[in-house]
């Protein structure tokens, strides 16, 4: 299980997380919802250790590790002059042959350089990176930002193999269609403050939040 407690972080005389509590079990899908400037990237950059913070992060009943994580941020930076192959090597040798296969699938030109590919394809090799690195906890940052059709069912099937894995996934995004599809349970974040937890069986009445 991952648990937070009492996470707060502060920047200057600004409180962007204030006190936040939650437990996760193996194999949900928890989506982080909320505004601009709600706390959802200072809370997914506390988990992954690369930012200060109160409070405590628990995985298995001791202190979170970075190498615990993986992480997709917002924006994917990349080695311009790296192949999509040669990227995917990096990952696992054993498991390179399967995801080149899935690479292919979605037309990732990997013998190119990756500063060639759009900020979409960029994307789609982050992910199948994310699938090979085999962590019991996945945060993706708004990943359905600038991905076409074709990504965004990547992104699916991807996200229900974690799950499958027993994994932990936890999504930000401001598309609230795509955390109803994907999501076991939503969290919504007002002014670095949890203000509710929904239950799959609950997400109707998210239906009367507005969230930009």
């Amino acid at each position: 299980m991952l648990e937070i407690k009492n996470l707060a972080v502060a920047f200057k005389d600004k409180n962007v997380l204030q006190g936040l509590n939650l437990n996760i079990e193996e194999g949900l899908i928890v989506g982080i919802l909320g505004k601009n400037g709600a706390g959802k990237t200072t809370l997914f950059e506390s988990l992954y250790q690369s930012q200060k913070y109160s409070g405590e992060i628990l995985w298995q009943n001791r202190k979170l590790l970075r190498e615990d994580i993986s992480y997709l941020e917002t924006e994917n930076y990349f080695y311009p002059y790296i192949s999509g192959k040669e990227y995917l090597s990096y990952f696992s040798k054993d498991k390179l042959p399967k995801t080149i296969e899935l690479a292919e699938k979605f037309q990732l030109p990997l013998d190119k350089y990756v500063q060639y590919y759009s900020s979409g394809m960029k994307k789609k090799l982050a992910l199948i990176g994310m699938l090979m690195l085999d962590k019991p906890i996945n945060i993706l940052d708004e990943p359905f930002n600038g991905v076409d059709f074709e990504g965004v069912h990547l992104l699916y099937d991807i996200i229900y193999e974690l799950k499958q894995s027993n994994k932990i996934v936890m999504i930000s995004s401001h598309i609230i269609e795509t955390l109803f599809r994907t999501c076991d349970r939503i969290v919504t974040l007002e002014n670095g403050l949890i203000s509710n937890i929904f239950e799959k069986s609950d997400f109707e009445k998210l239906n009367h939040f507005k969230f930009v």
